[in-house]
This record gives C-alpha cells, structure tokens and sequence, in this order.
C-alpha cells in the first residue's frame, strides 16, 4: 500500500517541471489525506488532467535551479517501485481523477533510474491494459535501446535542454554535457520518431510519438536571439514538435535561491515568437527586427513589433496573397486564407470582420479598396 505522503510528495517534487499549457488544479487524495495536485494540460489527444509524478527524488546530479539535486538542502527522500507507480496511477486513473501520465524521475543512477520508468510504462501497457495518454521523460544517460522503448510505449517522450549551449549547461548543472548526454538523446528520438508503436504492445492504432524539450527562460545570461535559434534549430534538425519556454524562479534551499526571477512576460513573447516561426512559417531572418541590438525581446506582441518595422506601406486587403495577409497583425492562418480566396471585393470593415480579422490591431497595417485607417470611419 503507497503512503498518500508519498503521492502527494512525488507529485508536488513533480511540478517544478512545468509546460506552460499546464494548469495546475488539487484534487483531494483520500478525502481526509490533503490534496493532490493535478494538472490539465494539452497533448497529442486533446485536454486532459495529468498525474504529474517522479519516480524518486533522489539524484547524483548538481543542477543548480532544482530542489531535487544533490547540493539542495532538502533531506526527504521518496521513490515508487514500478508496480507501486503502475497501481497508485491505476487506482487515480479508475476513480476518474485523472485521465493521463506524465511520468519523469530525478537519477540515482541514470540507466537503472530509466529502467524503473520503462517498467513502470511496460506495465500499464501490457499487464494493466491501460490505453491513455502517457508522456514520459528521457533521462541524461539513457542508452539507445531505453530511448526506443520509450518512443514505443509512450504517446510523448522530452528531454529538457534547460538552456542554450555546453557553456551555459555547464555554469548550472555540472555533471550533465549538453551534446553527449542531451543532443546525442535528442537524434535518438528523431531516428525513431516516425516509427509506430506495436499494436500487439499498446493495444491502438499505430501512432507517431511526440518529440518535445523545454528551455529555461533567463536562467543565465542566455539572450531571447539564443533561445529561439537554438528552438529553430531543434526543430530544423530534430524534428521537434514542441519547444516549452519556462521563466525562471529562483526556488528556496537551492544554490541560485537569491537569483533574480526572470519575467514572465518574456516567456509568453517567446511562445509568440515560437508561434510565428512554427505556425506562421516566418523565416529566420523575418523575426529579426522583433530583438534588439543585444537580442532581447521587448514586451510588446513580435508580429506587430516585426509588421512596424518591415511593412513599408498598408497592405491593401483585396488581392494580396495569402502569405503577405498573414505578414498583418490581427489575421490568422484561417482568415489569410479566407481572404485570400474571397469572390467579393471586400469594402468595409463589417466584411473584414466576417472573414475573422482583429480590426483594432490590424487597421495599422492595411488598406479597404484602397483607403487607410484615417478614412475607414466613414465605411459601415
């Protein structure tokens, strides 16, 4: 029988690591035992509230932003055997409080540390029959085999990069190497990334794993340019999914507990930033004008601070191409392409409305039939 203490502590030790899309709710444990965080997130399958948990908080390693390292001051030390994991998540998951796994862990040692993960997953899949949304953490020293069998029984596996390059890993977490222990992971994944799971294992449909990483957002020193080469990068070359920028905050009984937060306004920018670059397919050198001379992001929406500074004259709305409508602040992907293929000349801002364009940060940027923002008030 697992402690709720144990529960609720694994899940809380958890919640350092978090996705922004993740909001975090309690569920009470027990009735009487305290409450147990939950969190609803989005994944591959739709929203869902996850069972957040590590394996053990027990770890050799010395990152210097976490609260399960070696040289934080915390004492207490918990850890899950698979088949305790596999049963407490069951018991959660039959009682309907939860719906899916995210299942990480700090290292022991990192192959056995891996290894309990993987039983624990091979257990829910194949003993306990469990067909749910399951993501599951890639630890720093895996071997190649652990990794593939990761992508198999998991609808998404991550390793985090926590920041931008060797050097910058290296000031904050010593005893991990960014190329052999993160990057060298990261290939692994993307080599098998596009393979199925085995029906005969998950008992569904063959389905692509989901590849995502994580940055730590102003943890030392590495500018807003840094992080979102390194983010174009990876999905360049690695074929991410999902990059997930986290703001710094410091966290009391560990070594950079006096550190300033980062604010979180420069993670949100960067989730825009990501957004244009992965949804808007801007170029590289098309979000340049969003930093400054030393790289950093200001606290203004990217797509307008980049529309400000390339749009050379109001785009005139009918007949532009769907690529340069997209190029506007206030038009999306669907009204670009609505626009684009209008039939009627559109002629005032009731028909931009109804195609789905933001009037009040689009106007800026645009021409009706001719006319600019100054004389717009007279249509209807």
């Amino acid at each position: 029988m697992v402690s709720a203490e144990k529960v609720r502590a694994l899940s809380e030790l958890a919640s350092y690591d978090m996705e922004q899309e993740e909001m975090l709710k309690h569920t009470l444990l027990g009735g009487t035992n305290g409450p147990l965080q939950t969190y609803e997130a989005k994944t591959p399958r739709g929203v869902c509230t996850l069972f957040k948990t590590l394996m053990t908080n027990k770890c050799k390693m010395d990152c210097r932003y976490c609260v399960n390292a070696q040289c934080s001051k915390r004492s207490a030390a918990w850890k899950y055997t698979p088949d305790e994991l596999a049963s407490t998540f069951m018991a959660l998951y039959n009682k309907r409080i939860v719906q899916g796994l995210f299942l990480s862990s700090s290292i022991e040692d990192p192959i056995p540390s891996m290894e309990s993960i993987l039983e624990s997953a091979r257990l829910l899949r194949a003993k306990m029959r469990y067909r749910g949304y399951m993501h599951l953490k890639i630890l720093p020293g895996s071997t190649r085999d652990q990794v593939e069998r990761a992508t198999r029984y998991a609808d998404r596996v991550s390793i985090n990069l926590e920041t931008v390059s060797p050097s910058h890993l290296s000031e904050i977490a010593s005893n991990k190497d960014f190329r052999s222990d993160i990057l060298k992971r990261q290939s692994w994944i993307r080599h098998t990334q596009s393979r199925f799971k085995h029906s005969r294992e998950t008992g569904s449909a063959p389905t692509r794993v989901s590849h995502v990483s994580q940055l730590i957002v102003g943890i030392n020193g590495e500018s807003d340019l840094d992080i979102f080469k390194l983010a174009a990068s990876e999905y360049e070359h690695m074929k991410l999914n999902r990059m997930y920028y986290s703001a710094f905050k410091p966290i009391v009984d560990t070594p950079l507990e006096k550190s300033p937060a980062a604010p979180i306004w420069r993670q949100n920018r960067l989730y825009q930033l990501d957004w244009l670059y992965r949804i808007y397919n801007y170029s590289g050198d098309e979000v340049q004008p969003a930093f400054s001379d030393e790289g950093f992001l200001q606290n203004m929406d990217p797509k307008v601070a980049i529309a400000r500074t390339t749009f050379e004259r109001p785009l005139e709305i009918n007949g532009a191409e769907e690529r340069n409508l997209l190029r506007v602040p206030g038009i999306g992907p669907q009204t670009a392409k609505s626009l684009a293929k209008a039939r009627e000349k559109i002629t005032s801002m009731a028909a931009l409305g109804k195609h789905g364009v933001v009037l009040g940060r689009a106007l800026p940027f645009i021409r009706i039939n001719g006319l600019r923002q100054t004389t717009l008030a007279s249509f209807n």
